[in-house]
């Protein structure tokens, strides 16, 4: 297809030439009419002088032979032909060669034909006989052959010229037309652009105007959704006091907080607890209590800010929770003893005693492979035996290794050796579309495969390759075989990876995938799409987007999964324009009907498809149907398939 540009340059162009053309002929045709008349007037002067010469010439026939050769050799001529009365002395001279510096194509093309003169030759009162000429058209074609040249090299100039011009024409005309172009391409990718400078053209200034009134309503309904979803989000989610999450948000947070790719060696959970809650409203009043608490919660940030995926929440109301992955028992401790120093300044600045007004806190350093049940059982064991310490009250929980665990060195040889002999196992999990039973992408997970005493889930080893910095080399190796590998379950579909927060991390990783898209992405049969975890893109925007534009430019997907809505606004998302965003089944389904409503909004003006996860009943599936979320993932897809 033909941009509007080349088309009229096209259209304009042949126009241009045309005209060129015509007047280039014009004027050959005029040329050639005034040579050959010119010729033939000088072949007329010059028989009058001709017959003289042979008039004289006439009482002897070699004479008369050697002034019509005489005559003919002057070059004016192309045929003389003599007629005497008598028929004694009849003579005729005529030129057969070739025309020189002429290209024989060019004399068949003009095909010039001249007329001929004739004249009456006469010495006194007697008529000798009748001479006939004809001009050298030779003069004609040469004359004929050096104006087409200079009208050739005319016409080239004339038209490089004005093609020039046209094109500087079009593209300061167009100009508009590239901004609405792109003004489009920005709209299909979900990104508000207003275009500030106005066309001079009046229809392209109404299609701008058209164009920037749809992006504000559309940005509008963005807001909108946007402060709704927030709003409803602080209502069902947030302690109104605090600010901080509730045991709600808590509760369906954990399972993400777990996830074995989003930990190393685990984390810590902190439960704290007030004492003497009632001492301090009674002494403070309601109002200053609040205030207190507030003042608690934003030390309880200052202090784990460090902690990109932490979860702070007030589970009722004078009990708080602290969810740190990948902090270390000794850490945990030292911030332990920093809120307790903390709250002992707000106390004592308050004049209120410390025996009266304290805080508990249990501590559990919870294990890769700990359940959400396990968690809290044993963090609440932690609280129960610091509030039984009188004088410490911290008391930190922390399993003992398992000795049948695989040690360190252990893991760095298996994951080294299965990187270096390529021991991964692609596996692929659908994502389907519930009602029409067909599959959205199929999800990318590897396992380690060297044999039979070297079988390992993804589960098994992600938290030792993230602690050994190997996270990257096993993903490098592991996508260069999904890419250049024949995967005939893909063919015709699309497989979506989710990437390892430690990968988007690593800068090398970055070219490594680029040069392995450069080299291999062209070949491919199926497409490619990417996941990141909600909150990484939330804590690490302008690195994701370094990713989000990689994948632009070799036309690969882009998605978001974990989501549970823990911005505190959804610009980002703008920003980064996932096709699509993945979330627990059970937070959709914890959502209230404004909530959820809120956040389509959100979603269906930026063109992003919400998607279910781990949905396992038909029940679950039944109540998503009615929220209009039809895509899902997880073991329901088993059933449906």
């Amino acid at each position: 297809m033909m941009t509007l540009f080349k088309q009229m340059a096209l259209a304009i162009s042949l126009i241009i030439i045309f005209l060129l053309a015509t007047v280039m002929v014009i004027n050959y045709q005029s040329a050639k009419k005034d040579i050959i008349q010119s010729l033939y007037e000088t072949t007329v002067n010059n028989i009058s002088t001709l017959t003289t010469k042979l008039a004289e010439a006439s009482s002897d026939s070699a004479l008369l032979t050697s002034t019509i050769d005489a005559e003919f050799d002057s070059g004016y001529y192309k045929m003389i032909d003599f007629k005497s009365n008598d028929g004694k002395s009849d003579y005729k001279q005529i030129d057969n060669k070739a025309i020189k510096d002429v290209p024989s194509w060019f004399v068949n093309f003009s095909s010039i034909e001249l007329d001929s003169v004739s004249s009456d030759v006469s010495s006194g009162w007697d008529m000798i006989g009748t001479v006939t000429v004809l001009g050298d058209t030779g003069v004609v074609y040469r004359a004929l052959y050096k104006m087409l040249i200079k009208l050739s090299y005319l016409f080239i100039v004339s038209l490089s010229i004005a093609l020039i011009i046209l094109s500087g024409m079009l593209h300061f005309i167009l100009k508009p037309l590239s901004r609405i172009r792109d003004q489009a391409e920005a709209i299909l990718r979900n990104e508000f652009i207003i275009q500030e400078k106005m066309p001079f053209t009046t229809e392209f200034k109404d299609v701008v105007n058209g164009m920037n009134a749809m992006v504000s309503k559309v940005e509008e309904i963005f807001k909108k959704g946007n402060e709704a979803a927030q709003r409803n989000k602080e209502l069902m989610y947030n302690d109104p006091i605090t600010k901080l999450f509730n045991r709600r948000y808590l509760m369906l947070k954990l399972p993400d907080l777990i996830k074995v790719e989003n930990k190393a060696n685990g984390g810590i959970i902190m439960f704290i607890a007030l004492g003497g809650a009632e001492i301090l409203n009674q002494t403070l009043g309601r109002r200053k209590a609040d205030d207190i608490f507030l003042e608690i919660a934003n030390e309880f940030h200052d202090i784990c800010k460090k902690f990109e995926d932490r979860v702070i929440a007030r589970v009722n109301g004078t009990e708080f929770t602290l969810m740190l992955p990948d902090c270390e028992a000794d850490e945990a401790r030292e911030i332990a003893k920093s809120i307790q120093e903390k709250f002992a300044q707000l106390i004592i600045t308050e004049e209120l005693p410390l025996k009266d007004v304290y805080i508990n806190i249990g501590i559990y350093k919870y294990k890769p492979t700990v359940s959400i049940a396990d968690l809290l059982t044993r963090a609440d064991n932690a609280l129960s035996q610091a509030k039984a310490d009188e004088k410490d009250n911290i008391y930190l929980y922390e399993e003992k290794d398992d000795e049948h665990a695989l040690g360190k060195e252990q893991w760095r040889e298996i994951i080294e050796e299965s990187i270096n002999k390529n021991y991964f196992s692609l596996k692929f999990w659908p994502t389907l579309n519930a009602k029409t039973k067909q599959v959205n992408h199929k999800v990318m997970t590897f396992t380690i495969d060297g044999g039979v005493s070297k079988k390992y889930f993804y589960g098994d080893f992600i938290a030792p390759a993230i602690n050994l910095g190997l996270v990257s080399k096993m993903y490098l190796v592991a996508l260069k075989d999904l890419i250049t590998a024949q995967h005939e379950e893909l063919n015709g579909s699309t497989c979506s990876i989710r990437l390892s927060n430690e990968f988007i991390k690593d800068t090398q990783a970055y070219y490594e995938l680029s040069s392995l898209f450069e080299k291999h992405i062209k070949t491919l049969k199926f497409k490619l799409s990417f996941e990141v975890s909600d909150s990484f893109a939330i804590n690490n925007t302008l690195a994701v987007k370094e990713y989000v534009n990689l994948f632009s430019k070799h036309n690969i997907g882009f998605g978001i999964n974990s989501f549970t809505g823990e911005s505190k606004d959804f610009t980002y998302l703008k920003q980064l324009t996932p096709a699509f965003l993945k979330a627990d089944c059970a937070f959709l389904l914890d959502q209230s009907q404004d909530s959820m409503g809120a956040l389509q909004v959100v979603t269906d003006s930026l063109g992003i498809e919400i998607i279910a996860t781990f949905v396992k009943t038909q029940e679950e599936l039944d109540k998503l149907f009615a929220m209009h979320i039809n895509s899902v993932q997880g073991p329901i897809t088993d059933k449906l398939g």
